[in-house]
């Protein structure tokens, strides 16, 4: 006889906090355990890239090849490597080399072929892969699969719950969940198929964020949907449903996000910032200047924010190349109102020759903290992360977790165990990879 449901649900919420328990009382790995001997991604032609998820990281070598390592994040695939929930080494997805674009979101990642094909795997449950299903009946893959049909797509970024990708043609689509307004289609419905955002064909880069999407035009201008910026309107009001232009400038180059903020920098290298904590950030410390973009900082020499899709972007690259870290305000923007301390950036020191970078923030443990993690691609394939150690192996805390978490799924629960404490080192060390072939240890 089967059992009530309410009495699965105590059970399984008992066996998640007895691992977290037993988590926050073992002692974590010392430093001096992690390897900082790796081996070299292959190196090509191709223009290799980094992405960043809460729990995973997703990288693209120059030879088209696509590798992973972290852990499923709150019981989601997002490794997109089988039945390997976990994973401390990079490990190559799949054996095609033939990858040009790729992008982490919190629970689903997409990724592009040469051939215009569009992948995706993760979460589904909203219809973040484009292909028509949703819900329990297709809530979830492990492995890359077809995501929305076509052969013309240029770029994909997965946000928080919902897909957004371009076409090759200057049009833009998107899918998935739309509560906040985040799809660009004028009204809150979900979609598990693409819908064109508005009309225009000349758009050339877009990003997602948690709740919002920002996008740019052939002209230099920037426009922006979602979750409503005005910190004075409750969340999940007056959301801004169409695109809309963030100012009359026409000299944006590039976007990242923060906590419920958005980053912009200009051809003249400076950065700017709206969004509901965006004051955390600027010298103004007044949340009525949020809706619109008010500078911060001084500096005039920024070129790009990594993409990631972590909860808070903190990366930053110079226009001399160099990598640097933006320390919030007051170190969670989430926190007490003013007074802010000044905005804080740090250069990462790493004597090597960088060619993709990608760092942020992702929830830590204690509710409304985030542990900050950074990676490096060198140009010989070496690759160097600081920060959260994604992946940790933690004995048997880590065997506890993993065994929750598998029940808690099997009777239709998804959640991350809480208060996992996570391993955050300030050293960089070499990241090593897994050899194609070798099976999961």
């Amino acid at each position: 006889m089967a059992w009530p449901r309410l009495q699965t649900t105590a059970i399984v919420t008992a066996a998640i906090l007895l691992a977290a328990g037993i988590a926050a009382v073992v002692t974590m790995s010392p430093p001096g355990s992690f390897s900082r001997v790796g081996l070299r991604l292959p190196v090509g032609k191709g223009t290799p890239a980094i992405s960043l998820g809460e729990r995973h990281g997703l990288i693209l070598a120059s030879d088209g090849s696509l590798w992973a390592w972290g852990s499923d994040f709150a019981g989601w695939p997002v490794l997109g490597l089988g039945n390997v929930p976990s994973q401390t080494r990079l490990r190559h997805i799949g054996n095609e080399t033939n990858w040009i674009s790729i992008s982490a979101g919190m629970a689903h990642n997409l990724a592009i072929k040469a051939d215009g094909t569009l992948w995706a795997w993760g979460e589904n449950i909203y219809g973040q892969f484009g292909v028509g299903t949703a819900g329990r009946q297709n809530e979830d893959a492990n492995v890359p699969v077809p995501a929305a049909p076509g052969h013309d797509w240029k770029q994909a970024v997965a946000g928080g719950i919902h897909s957004v990708a371009l076409k090759r043609d200057g049009t833009l689509w998107a899918w998935g969940n739309n509560w906040a307004g985040s799809l660009g289609t004028g009204s809150t419905s979900n979609s598990a198929v693409p819908v064109q955002v508005g009309s225009s064909t000349n758009w050339i880069k877009v990003w997602a964020g948690t709740l919002e999407t920002v996008a740019l035009q052939s002209d230099g201008s920037l426009w922006y949907w979602g979750d409503n910026p005005d910190p004075a309107i409750p969340q999940g009001k007056g959301q801004t449903l169409v695109p809309t232009r963030v100012s009359p400038n026409t000299n944006w180059v590039d976007v990242g996000f923060g906590v419920n903020t958005v980053f912009a920098i200009k051809s003249d290298g400076t950065l700017w910032t709206w969004g509901r904590n965006a004051d955390a950030y600027t010298d103004a410390h007044d949340p009525a200047l949020d809706t619109t973009p008010t500078r911060v900082g001084t500096n005039s020499d920024w070129r790009s924010v990594p993409a990631c899709g972590l909860w808070w972007c903190q990366g930053l690259i110079k226009k001399d190349g160099s990598l640097w870290l933006m320390d919030a305000s007051d170190g969670e923007p989430n926190g007490p109102r003013p007074p802010y301390k000044p905005v804080r950036f740090r250069r990462v020191e790493l004597q090597k020759d960088v060619v993709a970078y990608a760092a942020g923030a992702a929830h830590a443990a204690a509710p409304g903290t985030h542990a900050p993690i950074g990676v490096a691609l060198t140009r010989d394939g070496e690759v160097w992360t600081w920060g959260l150690k994604l992946g940790d192996p933690r004995g048997l805390v880590s065997r506890l977790e993993l065994s929750a978490t598998k029940l808690a799924k099997r009777f239709g629960y998804k959640g991350q165990p809480p208060d996992a404490r996570p391993v955050i080192l300030q050293t960089p060390w070499q990241l090593p990879h897994v050899e194609p072939g070798t099976p999961p240890k």
